[in-house]
C-alpha cells in the first residue's frame, strides 16, 4: 500500500489527493446553478414575455421539480399545459398532466396545473395551487424561480427536448 505522505515529484501525495478530491467536489457545484445569486452571476437575463413566447411556447421542456420529479412539459399558444411527470420514487411512476398558463402584469409565467393518471383514482385527478414564476436565460438553458430578486431563491432548469 503507497504512503500517503511520501513525495512525488515534491508534492506529498496526500496533498495531491486534498486537492484532486477539493477539485471534483467544486466542479458540480461551479458547473450548477441552484439559486438565483449564482445564476445571475453567471449572466443569466430576465425572459420578457415576449420572450418566453418567441421562445418556450410550443417547445417541448424538461427538467426536476422541487419533489424530485421529472416533467416534460409544454406550453401551447392556446395558454394550454400538457405533458406527463414521472417520479422513480412513486409506485405509480407517471402522471399525465395539463392546465393552462398566462402572463400577468409583472411578467409573471402563471400556471393552475393538474394530475391524472395511475394512482390519482378520479378522472379528474388533483389539482395543483396555482403557482406565478419568472423565468430567467443562461446560455441555453432556462431557468424558474419564484423570485427575481432573492439571491438565495432557489432555481430549477428547464431544457429544450431535442
Amino acid at each position: 500500500m503507497p504512503r500517503l505522505l511520501s513525495r512525488e515529484k515534491g508534492v506529498p501525495r496526500f496533498t495531491k489527493l486534498l486537492s484532486t478530491l477539493a477539485l471534483l467536489l467544486w466542479a458540480p457545484l461551479a458547473a450548477a446553478q441552484n439559486n438565483l445569486g449564482t445564476l445571475l452571476d453567471a449572466g443569466a437575463t430576465r425572459l420578457s414575455p415576449d420572450a418566453f413566447k418567441e421562445e418556450v411556447v410550443q417547445r417541448v421542456l424538461v427538467g426536476p421539480t422541487a419533489g424530485g420529479s421529472n416533467l416534460e412539459i409544454m406550453y401551447a399558444t392556446s395558454g394550454v399545459i400538457s405533458g406527463r411527470g414521472t417520479n422513480q420514487l412513486a409506485a405509480a411512476p407517471t402522471q399525465e398532466l395539463n392546465g393552462e398558463w398566462k402572463i400577468d402584469d409583472n411578467g409573471k409565467i402563471c400556471t393552475s396545473m393538474r394530475l391524472a393518471g395511475p394512482g390519482f383514482g378520479s378522472l379528474t385527478g388533483v389539482s395543483l395551487p396555482p403557482r406565478c414564476q419568472f423565468w430567467f436565460k443562461y446560455k441555453a438553458d432556462y431557468f424558474i424561480s419564484d423570485s427575481d430578486s432573492d439571491r438565495g431563491a432557489r432555481v430549477f432548469r428547464r431544457t429544450v427536448k431535442q
